[in-house]
């Protein structure tokens, strides 16, 4: 698949980003990163070393010509499982290995951008099996058909209730009484997504022709997963052909195997890497890494979903320049080196509080909108989201850490009392400029006599031994404390943070049945009085 010894494809593995897991007798285990599902299977990983070892540069070119195979769109599954997207792969030859690593790319692609198959479910099935035209419909959890691998009929309902896949899949559809399914003109069963497909279409490694479907909730995502499964068929061997699909609102045909549009920026790539390349060089660089530079912009293969910034750019680069080729570059000064003064303050913050017998906590800088807002009745105003983001949960920027520490605290309310901890985090705040970050140091304690006293004698303590100073505490409200049980920390004159005790409608909110008291101060600013 490649065309070089064993011991060069050995050698060069790591240097397009998969560590060798061990090597034993033909079979080499490979670990590759979720963000580069392409290398889910031989097929992808070929490509890539053709790439790199010279022997095949530049954009894959996939082409898909119209199939003549229409698939229609229940308007019912609009909130269920709205989304489709197919593509036919012919003249595939394929053996029992090819066969086994597809369906293990399918099942790493469930769980990877399917999200457990609750964004997207891929359906593989032998072309010979179906007759077109074919809908994506809504059916009643009476419907019946023949499984996977079973021999006799079920009911929709009897599949999610008595097999391990409606068990653990089943979740993903709601409650609506509407169960997405495709058939073909015949009335056979293809799929019943995301659950499992139907034994009709199975394929085999006798499958000469196959049929893709994805299902999914977000149609990018859909289209993502399906552009992945369709270039593995490609270098499989088959000849792809697209797939029409009609919505209420219109068609669309599929696969989109576009190529994606990023801007080279030369002076970033020169920078990161810390190389004066030419153009024709940064050129010859991204050919290697199977994509192509047409003016100002790099082309990269729709399969390479993780090509999202110009810095993606500057690392394609470096693959495709060799990472072992960067020779590493000592500092002038032949002084020796040290620690960041306030690096080594923040360790020092962290030593303290675990002397006084705090528990340290690391929660998402990313959150969502419940934890962050909501169960503290705050109004999101000046919120900073994440555009086009993978997850709900982690859809905001935190600007504070009491948020998180309350939710670490809501998830062991069944542990033993009294519980302190804290965290030492960046938060970010809305600024002029843009997003400013800034370093935090928040604690809690809870258990049955948990007050203002307790917290404000902690961060009193904490001050002392940081910076030997007393700060000034003056009564204040702040939206993470109780009005009338918290103040403001003042330290030289500058704002330093809150202290105060939680709430009894946010201990509410979080499902906390004893009082908790606690402080957030600004260790950015604490850090300046060390100067």
């Amino acid at each position: 698949m490649v065309g070089v010894p064993r011991k060069k494809i050995l050698d060069r593995l790591p240097y397009i980003g998969l560590d060798i897991e061990s090597v034993n007798g033909d079979t080499i285990r490979v670990e590759y990163s979720p963000n580069r599902p392409d290398f889910g299977t031989d097929f992808g990983i070929a490509r890539a070393l053709r790439g790199i070892l010279g022997k095949e540069t530049g954009l894959p070119k996939f082409e898909a010509p119209d199939s003549g195979v229409r698939v229609s769109v229940d308007p019912r599954l609009s909130k269920v499982r709205p989304f489709i997207a197919c593509a036919i792969a012919k003249g595939l030859r394929l053996n029992e290995e090819d066969v086994r690593q597809l369906i293990s790319l399918q099942e790493d692609l469930h769980n990877g951008l399917g999200r457990k198959r609750k964004a997207a479910a891929i359906g593989l099935h032998d072309v010979r099996a179906i007759r077109p035209p074919i809908s994506y419909r809504g059916v009643s959890s009476e419907f019946s058909f023949v499984p996977l691998d079973s021999v006799s009929e079920s009911t929709i309902s009897k599949i999610l209730t008595d097999t391990a896949e409606g068990r653990a899949y089943g979740a993903t559809l709601g409650d609506s009484g509407v169960y997405p399914v495709i058939t073909d003109s015949r009335g056979t069963l293809l799929s019943f997504p995301p659950i499992i497909n139907g034994d009709a279409t199975k394929v085999t490694s006798k499958t000469k022709d196959m049929f893709v479907d994805v299902t999914s909730i977000n149609r990018k995502t859909g289209e993502d997963v399906l552009a992945i499964m369709a270039t593995t068929l490609a270098e499989a061997g088959g000849s792809l052909e697209s797939v029409t699909i009609s919505y209420r609102d219109g068609k669309r045909t599929t696969p989109d195997l576009a190529p994606t549009e990023l801007p080279i920026d030369l002076p970033l790539i020169q920078r990161v890497l810390g190389l004066e390349l030419s153009k024709a060089e940064v050129a010859a660089c991204l050919a290697r890494s199977r994509m192509t530079a047409k003016g100002s912009k790099a082309l990269g293969p729709r399969y390479r979903i993780d090509l999202m910034h110009p810095v993606d750019v500057a690392e394609e680069v470096a693959l495709g320049y060799g990472m072992d080729r960067i020779a590493g570059l000592y500092p002038p000064s032949k002084q020796a080196g040290e620690f960041d003064r306030f690096e080594r303050f923040l360790d020092s913050a962290s030593t303290v509080m675990a002397g006084e017998g705090m528990i340290e906590l690391m929660t998402f800088e990313l959150t969502d909108m419940k934890t962050l807002y909501t169960n503290f009745g705050r109004s999101p105003e000046g919120s900073i989201s994440v555009e086009d983001p993978k997850s709900s949960e982690h859809s905001l920027l935190r600007d504070g850490l009491v948020q998180g520490l309350m939710g670490a605290l809501s998830g062991n309310v069944k542990s033993d009392y009294p519980q302190k901890v804290f965290e030492i985090g960046r938060v970010y705040t809305r600024t002029k400029s843009g997003v400013g970050e800034s370093w935090h140091l928040g604690s809690l304690v809870a258990h049955s006599q948990a007050s203002f006293s307790e917290a404000k004698a902690a961060l009193e303590a904490v001050l002392r031994a940081l910076v030997g100073k007393e700060a000034v505490t003056k009564s204040d409200e702040y939206w993470a404390f109780a009005p009338g049980r918290s103040a403001s920390v003042v330290l030289d004159g500058a704002h330093l943070g809150w202290v105060g005790e939680v709430s009894p409608q946010v201990l509410e909110a979080f499902g906390l049945r004893v009082p908790v008291a606690g402080f957030e101060v600004d260790l950015t600013v604490l850090g300046k009085s060390l100067k």
